[in-house]
């Protein structure tokens, strides 16, 4: 099989997964905004079913930019004769965090920032967690 027709084969099977894809997307938000229906009327459940579609657009692209865009900045390293400045959370997160999460997440960048999304609003929607949370960061930062 000459590339060229691998190129038409894929093109056109792309072209239809593509298609089906948009279509599973409408019919998603059209199983959602049935769903809305029972709770709201149907102008604000149309609202928040676009909504909700122009916030995934957002998160899809977000995670589009950070994943092609990868600059390899070296992170400035700490002299190990000297004690980092307790005050300063960016040298703490550096002399105690950065070497394996550094790793993991050049390792899965895809799985990284989906860990941190879902960490992020399960502190910020939980208010249990969240003040567990501060009071981890309390301790940690008042001890020297």
């Amino acid at each position: 099989m000459s590339w060229r027709s691998r190129v038409q084969i894929n093109t056109v099977a792309l072209s239809l997964a593509t298609l089906l894809g948009i279509f599973a997307l409408g019919f998603a938000g059209f199983a959602v905004y049935l769903a809305l229906l029972v709770h709201y009327p149907p102008n604000i459940a149309a609202v928040i079913t676009a909504g909700g579609y122009a916030l995934a657009a957002i998160l899809v692209i977000l995670i589009a930019k950070f994943a092609v865009y990868r600059t390899k900045i070296a992170s400035p390293a700490i002299p190990k004769d000297k004690t980092p400045n307790v005050d300063d959370i960016e040298n703490i997160l550096q002399a105690v965090i950065t070497p394996a999460v550094s790793k993991m997440i050049h390792q899965h960048p895809g799985k990284s920032v989906m860990a941190t999304l879902l960490a992020g609003l399960f502190v910020g929607y939980n208010e249990e967690t969240r003040n567990a949370a501060k009071n981890v960061f309390k301790r940690f930062f008042d001890e020297k």
